[in-house]
């Protein structure tokens, strides 16, 4: 599993954007995105198959970036 974060309102990767994977409630991974705004893989082994969820925290790379975040808090 990989991510790729763009801010789409310049077209550009978004680095530092924090990023967890987890799976029925419980926390796997949680990496940053490189200067790419990439998450190349999150586990060295193969994850079993299932349903699996990533959470971008983007509130923290928007007050970065001074702007104000368009996303909901704890949305999904």
């Amino acid at each position: 599993m990989s991510t790729h974060i763009l801010d789409i309102s310049t077209g550009t990767p978004a680095e530092g954007v924090t990023v967890s994977l987890s799976r029925e409630g419980e926390t796997l991974a949680n990496l940053v995105t490189n200067a790419q705004g990439r998450i190349a893989t999150f586990s060295a082994a193969p994850l079993p198959a299932g349903r699996y969820c990533l959470t971008a925290e983007t509130g923290a790379w928007f007050a970065r970036a001074g702007r104000e975040s368009v996303f909901t808090p704890g949305a999904d």
